[in-house]
């Protein structure tokens, strides 16, 4: 079939403008990023990364950020594979479905690991440096550097109404649970308040014990909206980073007896991938070094609440971290 010369034009132009396409995707075969942010000047050419996560919004987030900012060195990678469930995600990490994935310290000790979270040194380092020692030793798992991000249970009320109560500190609800049980009422999921590092421990680390009639057993997700009107609880078990505090304006009440089990979060990848390409504790410590708890709430709370793509909230960290220009 002949063609004229204005369609050869329109095939070629569709053809360089796939090819753009599929660079800008796959991260391009130069070295770093070119429009100019600190990840350039890691040179990550030539490499290919399967990055995964979990499957619930911080970690699609993180996975995202990860990918980003992976391309941003020239190097290739996909979308990030969310898997369900965390023994799942380590599986897949460990058979080599997925290179790396952001895993929480806690996790690893008590998931991973199988230690019991009573035994778990106290503290984000002693936690964070026992994971990362054992996991090495025995599994061949790589942890980087962790960030101040710590995504642990918690427990949480209405903004002003501990105040309000005289509730300042765990201890502080442990006197409120042993002299006025119905203001102490509390919401938690049926995980958390069977597990012993849940509702259980907390009422033995804390010396107190809530009457079953002033605890009900709700979904996760309800939580958030039930403390706010203090019906049925005034008091609920919540996530640290999830962006449903924010929106619900929710406080956390301190644990000040650290009772529960650090969860700061940190990139994991298989030994075998570390020592390919160790220039990825570049890629990531600092990244890491930017992740607190307060910067993650307002990253998931843009994502479950104002409805913005997880890709795009992961972009918009990276531009104004300086990592990616």
């Amino acid at each position: 079939m002949r063609h004229s010369r204005a369609q050869l034009a329109r095939f070629l132009t569709l053809l360089v403008a796939a090819a753009l396409t599929v660079t800008a995707c796959g991260g391009g075969s130069g070295g770093g990023n070119a429009s100019g942010g600190s990840l350039g000047a890691v040179n990550l050419s030539g490499t290919s990364f399967k990055v995964g996560s979990k499957e619930f919004t911080e970690q699609l987030i993180l996975g995202q950020i990860a990918a980003q900012a992976l391309r941003a060195t020239g190097a290739n990678v996909g979308d990030p594979t969310s898997v369900t469930g965390s023994s799942n995600v380590r599986t897949a990490l460990t058979s080599g479905a997925i290179d790396m994935y952001w895993e929480y310290t806690g996790t690893g000790w008590t998931t991973d690991l199988q230690h019991t979270a009573s035994e778990a040194p106290k503290g984000s380092e002693p936690l964070y440096q026992a994971v990362a020692m054992e996991d090495l030793q025995k599994n061949q798992i790589k942890w980087l550097q962790p960030a101040p991000l710590n995504d642990t249970y918690a427990i949480a009320t209405a903004h002003g109404r501990g105040q309000q109560l005289g509730v300042s500190t765990l201890s502080d609800y442990a006197k409120l649970a042993n002299t006025d049980p119905a203001k102490a009422s509390f919401c938690g999921a049926t995980e958390f308040l069977t597990r012993d590092d849940g509702w259980p421990g907390v009422q033995q680390a804390y010396g107190f014990s809530l009457p079953p009639g002033n605890v009900a057993e709700v979904d996760t997700g309800l939580v958030y909206t039930k403390v706010p009107t203090g019906d049925p609880c005034n008091f609920g078990e919540v996530f640290a980073t999830d962006g449903r505090i924010l929106a619900n304006n929710l406080d956390i009440i301190p644990d000040d007896k650290e009772f529960f089990v650090k969860y700061n979060v940190a990139m994991t990848m298989r030994q075998d991938v570390f020592a390919k390409n160790p220039t990825l504790a570049d890629v990531f410590n600092p990244i890491s070094a930017k992740l607190t708890n307060d910067v993650m709430l307002d990253l998931s709370q843009r994502v479950t609440i104002k409805g913005e793509l997880p890709e795009d909230v992961a972009k918009d960290f990276l531009q104004k971290t300086g990592f990616i220009g």
